[in-house]
């Protein structure tokens, strides 16, 4: 464990214990150490790669993880800015995306999802959003393919440009958990419940802007069952100016998320990046072509 971390611990207890190194996929992601403490205390400790990310997670643990109700999220133990370490208490279950499940506890944990999140949400539902331009999102656009359609294949590229041409509708802005993801769900089989873990990308932007789009175009695109579980715990389903901005934010997270992946090796977010754009062509293919497949 680094020395920032040991120092972080050694601010809350001068007697712990490091059990394990849990590794984080590519090539600059931190690993996360996991710390016993004294009187029988299990932590999390991490360095974060920079300055945003531990402001938000710090933020968020002070701020907005409240919403999601009594031991739904770790808490926050200690944290230092200059260090960029945090330390975290630890919840009980394991990843979602780690465990096969029998259909009727999948569905449940979905729905313990979607009513979390709704939670997540709505705490920050009377806060104004920032406007934003339709200049900002093109700049946006031709950056990001300037820098990734290098990895994509031109069909991808076509499409990807189609659905960014006009910016999405604006959206209020909520609690963005910003990687709301089976991997971040820890589901307890013996309490069969789920809290949420990881808010280092948590930030106020609209639903759709990651929260929705990711989850929809990597995995509840292909599974009704599921979709229908996480929108019934949500509490509504997506209205069509979300589902417009969720394409659109799904199509440039897709190619980012690709070449990051490919460029920092992380082979799983590769394939989630090839996932998102498998289901846009489906999508985009029936509403806009009438049946066009790539």
């Amino acid at each position: 464990m680094p020395s920032a971390l040991h120092h972080l611990v050694e601010s809350v207890t001068d007697t712990y214990a490091v059990v394990a190194e849990h590794l984080r996929p590519g090539d600059i992601r931190p690993s996360v150490w996991e710390v016993n403490g004294p009187g029988g205390e299990r932590w999390f400790g991490k360095v974060h790669v920079g300055p945003k990310l531990h402001r938000r997670e710090v933020h968020a643990y002070q701020n907005w993880t409240v919403a999601l109700g009594p031991g739904n999220a770790p808490e926050l133990v200690s944290a230092d800015t200059q260090m960029r370490t945090v330390l975290v208490t630890a919840v009980p279950g394991r990843g979602l995306d780690t465990l096969r499940l029998p259909a009727e506890q999948e569905r449940a944990a979905y729905e313990q999802a979607g009513e979390l999140l709704a939670r997540f949400h709505t705490a920050a539902a009377d806060e104004p959003m920032p406007e934003a331009t339709e200049e900002s999102w093109d700049e946006e656009v031709v950056r990001l393919m300037d820098r990734t359609a290098a990895h994509a294949p031109e069909h991808d590229v076509a499409m990807v440009r189609m659905l960014a041409k006009e910016a999405p509708p604006r959206l209020p802005q909520v609690f963005q958990h910003g990687d709301y993801m089976p991997k971040n769900w820890m589901w307890d089989e013996t309490e069969q419940r789920l809290r949420v873990i990881d808010f280092e990308r948590a930030e106020l932007r609209s639903a759709a802007y990651r929260d929705m789009s990711r989850l929809r175009y990597r995995i509840l695109c292909h599974r009704p069952d599921l979709d229908a579980a996480f929108h019934h715990g949500y509490g509504r389903p997506l209205t069509e100016e979300e589902h417009s901005a969720c394409r659109a934010y799904a199509a440039l997270d897709a190619l980012d998320s690709l070449d990051w992946g490919i460029k920092h090796r992380d082979i799983g977010l590769v394939d989630e990046a090839q996932t998102m754009l498998e289901n846009l062509r489906r999508e985009t293919g029936r509403s806009v072509w009438g049946g066009w497949r790539a």
